[in-house]
């Protein structure tokens, strides 16, 4: 399982944790995705990443309210990502 034990070094395993959802939040504002679609996206990617990540933990139950808990905090992230690069994007923003 080479991705199990790349996803063991934390040199890997916390950028991406962390990068994927920055970058889709940058990624659904960039695209100017509607809300509703856009926090979806977002849920499901968060999401996604959870199940990966919950996919190669050995004590899975245990672990449950964990991973619901850090999925939910990757979610804000990159809801308050994506808010961040809308309010930066506004128009008449470039000229200040």
């Amino acid at each position: 399982m080479l991705l199990g034990s790349i996803l063991d070094n934390g040199a890997v395993y916390y950028p991406l944790l962390f990068g994927i959802p920055v970058v889709a939040g940058i990624v659904v504002a960039w695209k100017h995705v509607p809300r509703r679609r856009a926090l979806w996206i977002l849920a499901a990617v968060c999401a996604a990443e959870m199940l990966v990540d919950l996919a190669f933990d050995e004590e899975r139950g245990s672990d449950l309210p964990f991973f619901v808990i850090v999925g939910l905090i990757l979610f804000g992230l990159s809801a308050f990502v994506r808010s961040l690069v809308l309010r930066l994007r506004r128009p008449g923003r470039a000229a200040e």
